[in-house]
């Protein structure tokens, strides 16, 4: 469901390392600990979190980390107030439900071409001839700490094996949640 571009992240390297290894210099501030500004922080739910970010676009475009899964349109994390965790919010594209199919007038996800397959926003000129009803759902969950990668340089030194190995076990995670949503979704033969 999500997937890594290792091979785009070594040979578009301006360092000749990692492309994703100079982003993640260009953002220190997101790794700091918020007790020592200085340090990286060690608590791996901060850490998922920033990895995540920098990772994924708008911030680093192309992406490292990017999924193939269509109907996801978005994935963010906050921190639990309960416990130490990610709460993880993915936007997913759903079938305008059933109370709204009566409403008339509106155009659904744009479904894109084979080259550009997902659902997508409508673009301007579709949007100037009709509006758009687009729906979705959000789900949310609660990734506990013990789940993800705690990173091993820290707090000494934010590296790009930390940084890799974190945002693929919080993949990982979240691809054993949505895995279920997503089959149901896309086994109901509903296109929209």
């Amino acid at each position: 469901m999500f997937t890594f571009n290792d091979t785009d992240d070594r040979d578009r390297a301006s360092d000749g390392v990692s492309r994703y290894g100079v982003y993640l210099r260009r953002y220190p501030k997101l790794f700091a600990a918020w007790d020592d500004g200085a340090a990286v922080t060690g608590d791996p739910c901060e850490f998922a979190a920033a990895a995540w970010q920098v990772a994924t676009s708008p911030t680093m475009a192309p992406p490292y980390l990017g999924w193939t899964a269509e109907r996801v349109q978005s994935v963010t994390f906050t921190h639990s107030e309960h416990a130490p965790a990610l709460i993880a919010r993915v936007q997913v594209a759903v079938p305008r439900p059933a109370v709204l199919d009566g409403v008339r007038g509106f155009v659904d996800w744009d479904r894109g071409d084979r080259w550009n397959r997902g659902y997508h926003v409508p673009d301007d000129a579709a949007l100037s001839r009709c509006p758009a009803m687009l729906t979705s759902t959000l789900l949310a969950f609660h990734i506990p700490a013990g789940e993800l990668y705690v990173p091993a340089d820290a707090p000494e030194a934010l590296t790009v094996h930390d940084a890799k190995a974190s945002v693929k076990r919080l993949a990982e995670r979240l691809s054993a949640r949505l895995a279920p949503v997503l089959t149901v979704l896309d086994a109901s033969g509903v296109a929209r």
